[in-house]
């Protein structure tokens, strides 16, 4: 069993709830527990903070699942993703309160294609 599907049997909660609270489908959530695709680095985050553990734990990189903080319920996990963006950018609250949660995900696209491209290159 993969480190994501023991999360999601720990958190008690269904799928269908997981993907909610993330922003994607059940049907990711299903290839996730599978294994046929990984989650993105913007839904690692929220998963780590959602189920309560470190990404390094969730990915499989360390046997130490903490840090050691509580399950985060959906706001939590959007408003520290939207602190994540505001830091990057610069922005201010107002500026942060314009944007919609389908442009802060843009954002993270953005961030992991220019992340990937840079990696292309580098080869």
């Amino acid at each position: 069993m993969n480190r994501f599907e023991e999360e999601v049997k720990r958190s008690g909660l269904s799928k269908a709830a997981i993907a909610e609270k993330i922003g994607v489908s059940k049907s990711t959530i299903t290839r996730y527990s599978d294994g046929s695709i990984g989650p993105n680095a913007a839904s690692i985050a929220k998963l780590s903070l959602l189920f309560g553990c470190s990404t390094d734990y969730l990915l499989g990189l360390t046997e130490e699942r903490y840090p050691a903080v509580p399950m985060m319920r959906e706001s939590d996990v959007y408003y520290q993703a939207d602190e994540n963006i505001k830091s990057m950018l610069k922005l201010t609250d107002e500026e942060l309160q314009s944007l919609s949660r389908k442009q802060i995900e843009e954002i993270y696209a953005f961030i992991e294609f220019q992340i990937e491209k840079s990696k292309k290159a580098a080869e």
